[in-house]
């Protein structure tokens, strides 16, 4: 019972926390802020998060997931460029949910986790692989490589978006950007 009331209150502390950041922006969302918007002491913020970073690790962490629990399994008897088209359709949907002024905080070059390898990007290498071993994508290229310059294609996007204040079809561009990367190498 005590460890289900703690999961509660530290979800209650992470969507005061977005909402403010939605609000007001990163900088602009304070501890002191977010524990009054949850109805938490300043001590339950810290008992779950050491920074306002860390909230957002946790985004990363539930996309990760997502991508190894739910995206995975999908992938299974489809072609590569199937399952590229799938891995950008969810790419695009967990940036949609996660929201425009949430994913403006995360493109930040400070952010330590948006540098980081993480096992969403491990999926993405597993489809290349398979795709080269099957003959559908060149192996003239490192999949690592390829893992790189896609995401490097795929946050550009976003950045965009971003930019734009959401004004095109995040999954649309995605889509349709993707349809050109595939041509460029197939084989």
């Amino acid at each position: 019972m005590s460890y289900r009331k703690s999961e509660l209150t530290k979800d209650l502390v992470f969507k005061a926390a977005l909402e403010l950041m939605e609000e007001k922006g990163y900088r602009g969302a304070t501890i002191r802020d977010i524990c009054k918007r949850a109805s938490v002491s300043v001590g339950t913020f810290y008992s779950y998060f050491n920074t306002k970073s860390d909230v957002i690790k946790d985004i990363y962490l539930s996309g990760d997931k997502f991508f190894l629990e739910s995206v995975t399994p999908e992938l299974e008897g489809k072609s590569c460029f199937e399952q590229l088209r799938l891995f950008v359709r969810y790419y695009a949907q967990v940036n949609l949910e996660t929201g425009l002024d949430i994913v403006k905080v995360l493109f930040n070059p400070d952010n330590e986790w948006f540098r980081q390898t993480r096992p969403m990007q491990s999926v993405l290498e597993g489809i290349i692989r398979r795709g080269q071993s099957s003959g559908e994508l060149r192996a003239a290229w490192e999949p690592e490589m390829l893992v790189d310059y896609f995401f490097d294609h795929l946050r550009g996007i976003c950045y965009s978006w971003c930019v734009y204040d959401g004004g095109f079809d995040l999954e649309e561009r995605m889509a349709g950007s993707l349809t050109l990367l595939f041509e460029g190498l197939r084989v």
